[in-house]
C-alpha cells in the first residue's frame, strides 16, 4: 500500500458537512481500507473501564500484519446513547481515529463526523441564554420556551403545523425540527401576523378545524410569548431585589414586553 493509494481511495470517501467543513464517517475509513487491505486487521482491545468510563485503543494492521498505526478514545457513560452504548461508541471512536493516523479520510483532521457531531451535540448542551444582564437560562430550556410560545400561536391562529413545516422547508431548506433557536424566534415574530391578510403566510390562517376559537383577521394576538416567558424567569432569578426587578420590567417594556400584564 503507497501513499498514493491512500490519495486515491480517499477520493471516493463520502462525507458529512459539519460547520461548513467536510468530515468522514467511520464507516467510510473502514470501507476505504478494506479496499486497500480486504484482508487487514483492525484490532481493539480495553485499555481501562469502570462502570462509569471506558478506554479503548485500537490498532491497523495490513495485509502483511504490519502495524500501521494506533488510536485511544474515551467515553463516559453519559446521556442517552452512551447509557446504553458506552463501550460500542468508544470503539468506533478509536478505530476512526487509528484509520485517520493511516490517512484515511482526514481532509479537515483526524476527528472523524461522529466526534465532530459529538462536539457539536456538546456545544450545544452547553450553552446558554442570556435573558438579562448575567441573568442566563440553558439553550435547551430557552427552546422549549420558544417552541411553547410558537405552539401557543398555532392554535391561536388556527394553523395546521404540518402546513408550516412545509413552508418552511421551502423557504429555508429546514424541518421545523432543525430550526435553531434565532430562527425559531424570527419565526415567532413572523406567526404573530399571519391573521394580518396581506401577511405572506396568511394562506395558513385558521386552516386547522380543530380549532374553535380563532383569533379574528387583522386582530392583536394575545398570547404569552417567548419575551413575556424570558422576562418572567428573569425576574424570578432577581428574588427580593425590588431595584433588580423595576430594572428588568423597564428593559423589557423598552423591548416592547410590559411584565406587569398578566396573560392567561
Amino acid at each position: 500500500m503507497e501513499y498514493k493509494d491512500i490519495e486515491r481511495v480517499n477520493t471516493e470517501i463520502k462525507k458529512t458537512d459539519i460547520k461548513g467543513k467536510q468530515y468522514a464517517e467511520v464507516s467510510e475509513r473502514i470501507l476505504a481500507f478494506r479496499k486497500l487491505n480486504p484482508n487487514g486487521r483492525i484490532i481493539t482491545e480495553i485499555v481501562d473501564k469502570t462502570e462509569n468510563d471506558v478506554t479503548i485503543k485500537a490498532t491497523i494492521y495490513d495485509e502483511n500484519e504490519k502495524e500501521l498505526a494506533t488510536g485511544y478514545a474515551s467515553e463516559v457513560k453519559k446521556g442517552l446513547v452512551n447509557s446504553i452504548s458506552m463501550l460500542e461508541n468508544c470503539e468506533t471512536s478509536a478505530i476512526g481515529r487509528a484509520l485517520g493516523f493511516c490517512g484515511f479520510g482526514i481532509d479537515n483532521g483526524i476527528a472523524s463526523g461522529q466526534d465532530m457531531e459529538k462536539v457539536e451535540q456538546y456545544k450545544q448542551k452547553n450553552k446558554k441564554e442570556e435573558i438579562y444582564t448575567n441573568m442566563f437560562i440553558s439553550y435547551d430550556e430557552a427552546l422549549k420556551i420558544v417552541k411553547s410560545s410558537i405552539n401557543d400561536l398555532c392554535r391561536k391562529q388556527g394553523i395546521v403545523v404540518t402546513d408550516l413545516s412545509t413552508i418552511i422547508n421551502k423557504e429555508l431548506w429546514s424541518t421545523l425540527e432543525e430550526l435553531n433557536l434565532q430562527q425559531l424566534k424570527r419565526l415567532e415574530c413572523e406567526l404573530v401576523k399571519v391573521n394580518n391578510s396581506k401577511h405572506k403566510w396568511h394562506s395558513l390562517y385558521n386552516q386547522n378545524s380543530k380549532v374553535k376559537n380563532v383569533v379574528p383577521e387583522n386582530q392583536e394576538v394575545i398570547y404569552q410569548s417567548s419575551s413575556y416567558k424570558f422576562g418572567k424567569e428573569a425576574l424570578k432569578q432577581a428574588g427580593e431585589d425590588e431595584l433588580l426587578k423595576s430594572q428588568i420590567i423597564d428593559n423589557y417594556l423598552e423591548l416592547g414586553t410590559d411584565l406587569t400584564v398578566v396573560i392567561e
